[in-house]
């Protein structure tokens, strides 16, 4: 086997970052000074070998050789002899690791790369993490002062609180469940994140919107995609994270969202439920309490359901950094300021959303009537 072949099957580097969460910093460490121990010398001898004759020149003049009566020619000779050495050396380690018959390859390196080939066939999607190890959050955006339920984050929800309960469903994210973070401007949900082992930053109580609290904490939160999970959604799946991430990185989008199809005529009329409008290739056009596209000359909704499809959008976000730096400097949206959708600000200013259809329904607390709804939801669960 070369070693082009053996880079081919076994440089799967998607699957490196799960692999990060499964073994020890130990094996990861052999492997890379297994790695070190040829590219170094090559790097080094290819320095020597191919150097530039001024600057060898310039060094010759500091040189203790130059004092011990060693010509700059031959100077010259002994570095170059020296890198064909280095390379020579590098060539033969890659050859014992890699090209020879006799199994020569540190174990731990082996159980490195089986492991992230495993993952690679597991995983179905085949996603490739190419930019870095760790470029995926979720934010949770939690506040006291709501005016139909304030100290909702707080209220306890079959013995836990609402938060923590998101928390934990976040966390079954297998792309960004190890980095979430909370964002406040309340002292006891701060409190109450450090109770229960979450990352919590403090943001200004001048935000206005969730999206807001995350630029405000951008620095803090650290990656370059961020998923917006409201602080109200216990029951939110881990898979519709997932499938936000997958979508940002198999279209590059910089906005995602999520919408699961209407089947209730019920939903249409209700302005508490948001809809989305798609174009031919399923991105959005518009979010709406409306009911989109207009059946023109039928009252009937239920008939509406027969005429096109409707969404009902699930308000959960994924933004780029750079979309997110982006945000103040957008101009004020008048649709924004009628429908009462942040998102509208996005939409306002030409950008588009990626949509993720998901059977997930949105199961969200506004109300302590919501939350007993919840509490009885929760309980047939776990029978």
């Amino acid at each position: 086997m070369t070693i082009i072949q053996y880079a081919k099957r076994n440089l799967h580097f998607g699957n490196i970052y799960n692999y990060f969460q499964m073994n020890s910093l130990l094996s990861v460490l052999k492997t890379a000074l297994e790695v070190a121990s040829y590219l170094i010398p090559s790097v080094a001898g290819i320095f020597f070998l191919f150097r530039g004759a001024d600057s060898y020149a310039d060094s010759y003049d500091h040189s203790r050789m130059k004092f011990a009566g060693i010509s700059l020619k031959a100077y010259k000779i002994i570095y170059r002899i020296l890198g064909v050495v280095l390379l020579a050396i590098a060539a033969l380690v890659v050859w014992n690791f890699y090209m020879s018959d006799e199994d020569v390859v540190n174990s731990d390196t082996k159980n490195f790369w089986d492991d992230v080939n495993e993952s690679q066939e597991k995983n179905e999607d085949g996603l490739l993490f190419k930019v870095s190890l760790f470029p995926f959050a979720i934010a949770i955006p939690a506040r006291m002062a709501s005016s139909r339920f304030p100290g909702k984050p707080l209220a306890k929800l079959c013995g836990k609180t609402v938060l923590e309960r998101v928390c934990e469903r976040c966390a079954s994210s297998k792309l960004a469940g190890q980095n979430i973070t909370v964002l406040t401007d309340s002292k006891e949900i701060f409190s109450h994140a450090q109770d229960i082992g979450v990352k919590c930053v403090m943001t200004p109580e001048t935000c206005s919107c969730g999206t807001e609290r995350i630029i405000a904490a951008l620095d803090e939160i650290g990656a370059q995609f961020i998923v917006n999970v409201q602080g109200d959604e216990p029951f939110i799946e881990g898979g519709l994270i997932d499938a936000i991430i997958e979508k940002h990185i198999d279209e590059k989008a910089d906005l995602v969202t999520a919408a699961h199809r209407i089947s209730d005529a019920e939903e249409l009329p209700n302005p508490n439920v948001v809809k989305v409008l798609r174009d031919g290739s399923g991105r959005v056009l518009y979010f709406s309490r409306s009911p989109l596209p207009y059946v023109r000359g039928e009252a009937d909704f239920a008939k509406w359901l027969d005429k096109a499809q409707y969404w009902r959008h699930i308000g959960v976000y994924g933004y780029s950094k750079d979309i997110l730096e982006k945000y103040a400097s957008l101009p004020k949206s008048t649709l924004e300021d009628c429908e009462k959708l942040e998102q509208l600000k996005f939409v306002s200013a030409g950008y588009t959303f990626a949509l993720v259809e998901t059977e997930y329904k949105s199961i969200g607390i506004d109300t302590p009537q919501d939350l007993a709804a919840a509490e009885e939801y929760l309980n047939t669960l776990k029978k």
